[in-house]
């Protein structure tokens, strides 16, 4: 008998693979590392106080979303790439996690907030928002240890 990382489909993800929105991939245990390091190396870098804010925002909002990649890929899928999907690797993710629904939409509004600035929006990140994203990456970070405490090994 060997060990993997890998997890069950659950049936809400076996539903939006029927539908198209996630897709079935190769799991790779490396793989499956690559993207918790990339996550806890975004979320760690979003507190250096050497870039600003904006880099800081846009670095922890890209720890929580590969960390919710990382999520689905433990149960071998990946989004197909439709438009919305980053948003919705999101809330799979806090879902899978755990999270309490107010944390959820906070990271989803944070989400939508650093589209908003990717495509032209000059509206700046407050410090509390900024605060508030590097908070919410840590507690998601934590949650995940708890929810998949081999992953972390």
């Amino acid at each position: 008998m060997s060990y993997t990382l890998q997890r069950a489909l659950p049936a809400e993800l076996q539903v939006l693979r029927s539908s198209g929105q996630l897709q079935t991939v190769r799991f790779n245990e490396i793989a499956a590392i690559r993207l918790l390091s990339n996550a806890v190396a975004c979320i760690r870098k979003a507190r250096t106080a050497d870039f600003g804010p904006l880099s800081q925002f846009f670095m922890a909002n890209e720890g929580i979303h590969s960390l919710s990649l990382g999520v689905l890929y433990l149960h071998g899928v990946l989004p197909t790439g439709l438009v919305g999907h980053r948003g919705m690797v999101m809330q799979l993710a806090c879902e899978a996690l755990h999270l309490p629904e107010a944390l959820m939409h906070e990271i989803l509004y944070a989400n939508t907030h650093r589209e908003l600035i990717a495509y032209g929006s000059t509206e700046p990140v407050q410090p509390e928002e900024l605060a508030s994203l590097q908070r919410l990456a840590e507690q998601m970070l934590e949650q995940a240890c708890y929810i998949y405490p081999d992953w972390f090994e």
